[in-house]
């Protein structure tokens, strides 16, 4: 198996290069580092003259980032380059990702999010509501150790059909990175709108058929977690009166990888987030791997 790292010609992309060879070595998988020079006018539409002249120019910067990335991953991983050209690099990045038959693609978070934590760009947006394959999101300026590995799968779980979804490919990755799997449900219960005698005490009830609810999805989900071989670490319930908040409730490792499946109302086999995961993932201190929906 291989995992994919994207990166820019630019040199951009090196933080998904460090997360990109700690998942590789935590797996035993080989990586795979695909830097797509970005053709506003077509395949060979110039041979000669200025166009080609920048086309070149690209592709020597491509090949000179490609290069100092090598040198990123653990020494243990094996690491294999390749520079194409497209006028598509997210549909590209998923055409190699699905050439080498990759078990996931990973990408950087965009150059105006927070340090150490993601936020979508042009590419990673196109990724999350086409990509049909594992899609991994590093935050801005992502560093590892080469000795630093996965260290713990929290799986964000909403519903049975998020848990169905993502068993599988969840508890797959689990095993081959020898790590445990820690259930987290996040949820939002502003603070009240009424002074006493109304506000959040009149949802009091609907609050706690709700907990109830998520009490037994969640041992429905450890139990067939446990089932795989694999053990679950943690089940948490982080509730606050913003996402933000609830994100802040539960207790990171640095070694830690969010996963998050598609929503329900996406197709089959494509990633479509609902509307609160892009709310989550933007607080969360730690990759996030999107699961389309199966």
């Amino acid at each position: 198996m291989t995992v994919v790292a994207g990166i820019g010609p630019d040199g951009r992309g090196t933080h998904a290069v460090h997360l990109a060879g700690r998942i590789a070595a935590s797996t035993g998988e080989d990586l795979l580092l695909c830097c797509v020079v970005s053709d506003a006018w077509g395949r060979g539409t110039a041979v000669s003259g200025p166009d080609a002249d920048w086309r070149r120019h690209l592709e020597a910067m491509a090949s000179d980032a490609v290069a100092e990335a090598r040198d990123i991953p653990p020494p243990d991983v094996r690491v294999d380059a390749v520079v194409r050209t497209s006028r598509s690099v997210p549909r590209e990045l998923v055409a190699e990702s699905e050439r080498v038959e990759a078990s996931m693609l990973v990408v950087g978070s965009a150059g105006d999010a927070l340090m150490g934590h993601v936020a979508l760009g042009n590419v990673s947006t196109w990724l999350l509501h086409r990509a049909p394959l594992p899609v991994v999101l590093a935050p801005r300026s992502f560093w590892s150790e080469p000795d630093d590995r996965l260290e713990r799968l929290v799986l964000a779980v909403d519903s049975d059909a998020a848990v169905d979804s993502a068993l599988d490919a969840t508890t797959w990755l689990a095993r081959r990175a020898g790590v445990g799997i820690g259930l987290a449900t996040f949820g939002v219960r502003r603070l009240p709108a009424l002074p006493d005698g109304g506000g959040r005490r009149a949802d009091d009830a609907v609050y706690e058929a709700w907990r109830e609810d998520i009490d037994v999805l969640q041992a429905r989900a450890a139990s067939l977690v446990v089932e795989t071989g694999v053990p679950v670490t943690d089940r948490i319930v982080a509730v606050a009166d913003s996402w933000r908040g609830a994100v802040d409730k539960l207790h990171w490792r640095e070694g830690d990888l969010l996963v998050m499946t598609s929503s329900r109302e996406g197709p089959v086999r494509r990633i479509f987030l609902g509307s609160n995961a892009p709310r989550i993932m933007s607080h969360v201190p730690v990759p996030v791997l999107t699961l389309p929906r199966r």
